[in-house]
């Protein structure tokens, strides 16, 4: 018994572990919007292993898409020379007002860079969302991001059946009383 007790540790452990992830910068003021409401909880991914040496993992986020969030899939990708990420964020205002600010990179000053592309994305659980009170949540479509052409090429981070290739997008959004 002892003995299983040392190996379940051992996996736990080993399932733990860090992901590699892109220096910090936090969200200018500037960069919070009005939304209607708070995103649903965040969706299950299934993290690729790295693809080459130096990638960061971005996390999966909700990307506000004017009436309705949509679930932008995480990625490997690597960092922009000299840059921070910031972390995609959601807070309320002292009048209950949702504010959101979408995941950018930012240079030394502040200013936004340009996305770089995936290396990898993660496989998402993408079927419906329900809310805490059992209801099914009327999401946008999910988001791939767009693979660098080797990757592409390579097959690597290749959608498994039924996911669409990069740059696709995935209806999540199906209601109950929908047609199939």
């Amino acid at each position: 018994m002892r003995w299983y007790a040392h190996a379940s540790l051992a996996v736990l452990a080993a399932c733990v572990g860090r992901l590699p992830h892109p220096r910090y910068a936090r969200q200018p003021t500037s960069a919070l919007e009005a939304v209607g409401y708070p995103p649903p909880p965040a969706r299950i991914e299934f993290v690729p292993p790295p693809p080459a040496k130096g990638a960061v993992w971005i996390d999966g986020e909700w990307v506000w898409q004017g009436r309705r969030w949509a679930w932008r899939i995480g990625r490997w990708v690597q960092p922009p020379p000299g840059a921070r990420y910031s972390p995609w964020t959601v807070v309320r205002g002292d009048d209950g007002t949702t504010f959101y600010a979408a995941g950018t990179w930012r240079d030394d000053r502040g200013a936004e860079l340009a996305e770089p592309p995936a290396l990898v994305a993660a496989r998402a659980n993408l079927s419906d969302v329900v809310d805490p009170e059992g209801e099914l949540e009327t999401t946008g479509r999910s988001i791939r991001p767009a693979q660098t052409a080797s990757a592409a090429d390579a097959g690597a981070g290749a959608p498994a059946e039924g996911i669409p290739d990069a740059g696709a997008m995935v209806d999540s959004g199906r209601r109950f009383d929908d047609a199939p």
